[in-house]
């Protein structure tokens, strides 16, 4: 597969120039120039965990509100004996320490119910 050296997209075969930066695709790309991803980035931490499907999305807009990409994750089995449903709420590894930080301030009343 063809690749463009400058912005590193891949190509079909039979293409022959990047239609965006308008250069010579090559055939490989250097291995320091290929594209991987920082793993840190995503490795996910958990910020908590709420029986309370709402609550948790309350927090989840208000660390989105503040430029933190939260994942909500609702697994119905993790207290099925109970009849419950645990909401996990995982943001990066990165944003962990602030989205820990406003986490807390909302618990502790210091961030009013609505994140708008």
């Amino acid at each position: 597969m063809p690749f463009c050296p400058t912005c590193h997209c891949e190509y079909r075969p039979g293409f022959t120039r990047c239609t965006d930066c308008d250069v010579e695709l090559v055939d490989s790309l250097p291995q320091e120039h290929s594209v991987e991803p920082d793993k840190s980035e995503l490795e996910l931490v958990e910020v908590g965990s709420f029986p309370d499907p709402l609550e948790a999305q309350m927090i989840q807009e208000l660390l989105e509100h503040n430029g933190i990409v939260a994942l909500l994750h609702s697994d119905a089995n993790a207290g099925a004996a109970f009849g419950a449903t645990s909401n996990t709420l995982l943001v990066s590894k990165a944003d962990y320490p602030q989205a820990r930080e406003l986490y807390e301030q909302y618990f502790e009343g210091q961030i009013g119910d609505s994140p708008h």
